[in-house]
């Protein structure tokens, strides 16, 4: 049965459980770190196209990183994996967290049905 998230834009989608969530997230925090290292190194228009694409990516981040940290999880094990997770990512500040994340994320663990 597919998990529903809501977006932040408050409509419901289907997602494909927090696994693939996080793997989204972790491919979107990829794809952030190798146009920012593309666009240190460039220069001119180079920089600028590559500076727009960032700039796309880092909000599709953002996007990834609210679907996996308000994905509803179905037990104790997704609630460790989804935990041990943001705690990486905050440990080794790879992206920026707002209080809405950590909302998400903690309203998530408290919807756990026992």
């Amino acid at each position: 049965m597919p998990i529903q998230v809501v977006c932040n834009n408050g409509v419901m989608e289907e997602a494909d459980g927090v696994p693939n969530l996080i793997a989204a997230h972790r491919q979107a925090v990829a794809m952030v770190e190798r146009l920012g290292k593309r666009w240190m190194g460039a220069e001119g228009p180079d920089a600028i196209l590559i500076g727009r694409r960032l700039d796309t990516v880092m909000a599709e981040e953002v996007i990834a990183r609210r679907r996996a940290a308000a994905a509803p999880v179905a037990d104790v094990v997704e609630m460790k994996m989804k935990a041990a997770y943001f705690c990486r990512l905050l440990g080794n500040d790879w992206c920026e967290f707002d209080v809405d994340d950590f909302r998400a994320l903690l309203g998530s663990f408290a919807k756990l049905q026992s």
